[in-house]
């Protein structure tokens, strides 16, 4: 019969190899704008079945649509890997210790909120927005996130209060067109191109924040974040990669840069 201690070490090793192969939840947020409709289980399958191969764990991703509900389960670290559009939620959770930043989306490390009025409006400058309706984007997201920050370090008290808020930015224009506030903010540089093109003014921009980040839980080692951060900023050259990337509509990453990222989270008031 086998000693009660060589059963305790078995026991012991079988409890520590079902924990090594329970799967690391991969929690995504592409933002309200940039969804385009298709299972995220299936776009991201090429990426995670390249990150199990390499980090060599089962991973198993999860969409977080509800920026609430996002922030709630990174407080309660109940996410492994994330990929977040909403910059504020991604730094709120770097600043806390609880995970690391690893990487942004390459084509959006210059992320602005633009503000546009009418070709005749009195309206001039950002600072003449004071006492004004402006018309945004939800208000939990990065763009008014950014635009309210910009306000307040004007001197606006309780900005938002003078806020038209609308799910979707395409939909902020309509609001300035038919008269349903002053000016409009928007973070996309095609709605803000469309708009001049079409005879209106942009009155102004705030600082840049890179959006769409990549996280790591501090659960993961040193060595198991290093080796993710490396697969990322390698995914646009090699074959495998592009079509991981391909998938998730990004053309690449590029390395967490802390010194920026700690502006942003002090400029936004994190």
């Amino acid at each position: 019969m086998l000693s009660l201690r060589v059963i305790l070490l078995i026991s012991l090793t079988l409890v520590a190899q079902a924990s090594n192969a329970q799967e690391w939840v991969f929690a995504v947020n592409e933002g309200v704008t940039y969804q385009d409709g298709s299972p995220i289980t299936e776009r991201y399958k090429p990426l995670v079945d390249l990150l199990e191969k390499e980090l060599k764990h089962p991973v198993k991703v999860q969409a977080v649509d509800r920026y609430s509900n996002f922030e709630a389960g990174l407080d309660a670290e109940r996410y492994d890997l994330v990929f977040i559009h909403p910059a504020h939620i991604g730094l709120r959770a770097a600043k806390s210790g609880k995970y690391v930043g690893l990487a942004s989306a390459k084509d959006f490390t210059d992320y602005r909120a633009r503000v546009f009025v009418k070709k005749d409006s009195a309206i001039k400058t950002i600072a003449d927005l004071r006492d004004k309706k402006v018309g945004v984007p939800l208000l939990e997201s990065i763009t008014t996130v950014m635009f309210t920050a910009n306000l307040a370090e004007l001197g606006f008290r309780d900005p938002a209060s003078r806020f038209s808020a609308t799910r979707y930015q395409d939909a902020v224009p309509f609001m300035v067109e038919n008269g349903f506030v002053e000016a409009g903010v928007t973070g996309s540089g095609t709605v803000a191109k469309d708009w001049v093109a079409k005879g209106g003014r942009v009155i102004g921009e705030t600082k840049s924040v890179p959006i769409k980040q990549f996280l790591a839980s501090r659960r993961l080692s040193a060595d198991q974040r290093d080796k993710l951060q490396n697969i990322l900023l390698k995914l646009s050259e090699n074959d495998v990669g592009k079509v991981a990337l391909k998938g998730i509509n990004m053309k690449g990453f590029v390395p967490w840069d802390n010194g920026v990222m700690a502006d942003a989270t002090k400029r936004l008031g994190l």
